[in-house]
């Protein structure tokens, strides 16, 4: 698969102990090959890795990772 990664975040939500704040969770904004992107999230500090092997989020789960996207671009 060919992705280009456009920007990535990265967020620690708090779990039941200490330490489950240590697992990061990424989401990664992927550029596709027709003008369009998508977000990709997993636990992972590997853009990489949650690119290819990441759950695919919906546009409005997309936005509270990345303000800036529009929904005419985003893939379905």
């Amino acid at each position: 698969m060919d992705y280009k990664i456009l920007s990535t975040n990265c967020r620690y939500y708090p779990g039941p102990t200490a330490m489950d704040r240590s697992m990061p969770t990424l989401a990664v904004l992927v550029a596709g090959d027709i003008d369009d992107y998508a977000v990709y999230i997993g636990h992972s500090t590997d853009p990489s890795f949650v690119a290819q092997f990441g759950d695919k989020i919906s546009f409005e789960e997309a936005k509270t990772q990345f303000p800036g996207i529009e929904k005419e671009h985003y893939r379905p």
